[in-house]
């Protein structure tokens, strides 16, 4: 299903459209200003965007020149409902880089014609770049989705820059194996990759740590030492969580970055040659960056690579699966399982995976483990589900749930709560016949419902 950012101030217009898109297929997040959809592309990033015009503060044509850095290679068509300087603002906007050109009072079967267009045009170019193995052996990392064919495209475009990179991305998405992938294409490849956590760095010994020292500089500085920026030169430093780091080693680090130089403690300046890499698990946008200095984020903005999550990359799940259970089946002697069911994988895929890549592997790892017979099933991926809840996980319920709610709350604001609840219930009864493998009986029993009033629940949504 294809993602559609909208953005119109106007809301009634805004909930037409994005009603007509849903009802054909699309999902979609609506906008009421161009300042507010900027900031969300900072942390995710859509199929398409579909934005308009003539909006106050920020314009349309105002998020086109913003989009190549806030979000390369996402398409984007321009809307507009006034005919006035159509011909000007159409040429503004193909020189922007607009894929298309609609106006709002074309028919909407034109208007997804059009859409339908682009994003499949824009898929086509993503899908299947690198199969699952190639991207393996160049990159690193498994998976084939469209989400990571462009990982991979804006890997390969900032790995020859010298300009720093700034990696953002959940907690267990791999934003190493991104740093590693970068530092493997570019043309220091042969040169150190230095690896540092930054929360690890101890305030007062940050300058020495990063920068190094000359002997005597200091009480007890007997000999001079190495800095991080000196072990890597000509090499890469990746600084993993840099909004974790203090406002001590954030002020040094954009010394260094510009205007590029750093100095031992006690000795002189000296040019950075080193390539700088940097990770982070916050979302970044431009409210939430207490944790980092807005000066060091503009400074490495302009290198910023979205690394999706999980839920935005899930054809990738089976294919991770066997991969982490092939990994698994080399260090048992023990030859069961030797395998694992495609309904297995079908429900692995449906699962919510919170920690991203990090989380499937540990489960997977929990399942070789734990199933003596000769295939992994569905029934045996529940079994873990419920016995990694029982182990302490409901204590988060109440925060889950509130973030459910909390993530849902412009489709219900819009919808209203009838409209969501029902859909929920939709999505709900389809994960339960998904792990019963379509018997009714037993799925009304694990939710705990007389059969009949489940069936006659099933008639009435058109399960």
């Amino acid at each position: 299903m294809y993602r559609l950012f909208l953005v119109d101030d106007w809301p009634d217009t805004l909930a037409l459209l994005a009603k007509e898109l849903e009802t054909n297929g699309f999902r979609v997040e609506t906008f009421t200003s161009g300042k507010s959809v900027l900031e969300r592309l900072r942390s995710d990033h859509p199929d398409l965007l579909l934005v308009d015009v003539n909006m106050p503060e920020v314009s349309g044509l105002d998020v086109l020149n913003e989009l190549p850095s806030v979000a390369p290679g996402v398409p984007a068509i321009l809307m507009t409902g006034v005919e006035e300087n159509l011909t000007e603002v159409t040429v503004r906007a193909m020189k922007l880089h607009a894929v298309d050109f609609i106006e709002k009072s074309s028919p909407i079967e034109t208007i997804l014609d059009k859409i339908r267009d682009v994003v499949e045009k824009h898929r086509a170019l993503l899908h299947d770049r690198y199969t699952s193995e190639q991207m393996l052996e160049k990159f690193g990392f498994i998976g084939s989705s469209p989400a990571m064919q462009k990982l991979c495209s804006m890997i390969e475009r900032v790995a020859d820059s010298p300009h720093p990179v700034l990696l953002i991305g959940e907690t267990g998405t791999g934003k190493e194996l991104v740093a590693r992938a970068i530092h493997r294409l570019s043309n220091r490849r042969d040169e150190v990759f230095i690896a540092v956590n930054c929360g690890a760095i101890v305030d007062t010994l940050a300058e020495s740590e990063l920068f190094g020292h000359v002997k005597g500089a200091f009480t007890g500085a007997d000999a001079a030492r190495e800095g991080l920026f000196s072990l890597a030169e000509k090499g890469t430093l990746f600084l993993d969580e840099i909004s974790e780091a203090s406002s001590t080693i954030q002020v040094k680090l954009l010394r260094a970055l510009d205007p590029g130089e750093f100095t031992p403690i006690g000795g002189m300046p000296r040019i950075v040659r080193t390539r700088i890499i940097c990770s982070t698990n916050r979302s970044l946008r431009h409210g939430e960056m207490d944790n980092l200095r807005r000066d060091l984020f503009f400074r490495l903005e302009a290198g910023a690579i979205h690394v999706p999550p999980l839920r935005n990359r899930k054809e990738d799940i089976p294919v991770l699966a066997r991969f982490f259970f092939e990994q698994e089946q080399r260090f048992r002697t023990d030859t069961r399982p030797s395998g694992i069911a495609p309904e297995a994988l079908d429900l692995l895929s449906m699962m919510r995976w919170e920690g991203n890549v990090r989380e499937l592997r540990g489960f997977i790892q929990r399942l070789c483990l734990s199933v003596s017979d000769e295939i992994i099933t569905a029934e045996h991926v529940s079994e873990v589900a419920r016995e990694r809840y029982r182990s302490g996980e409901q204590e988060n319920n109440a925060g889950s749930m509130l973030e459910f709610i909390a993530s849902h709350r412009s489709l219900i604001l819009r919808d209203g709560v009838e409209a969501f609840l029902s859909a929920f219930r939709s999505e709900l009864f389809r994960f339960f016949l998904s792990e019963t493998g379509g018997n009714k009986a037993e799925a009304a029993r694990l939710l705990k419902m007389d059969p009949s009033t489940f069936r006659k629940a099933l008639e009435r949504l058109g399960l």
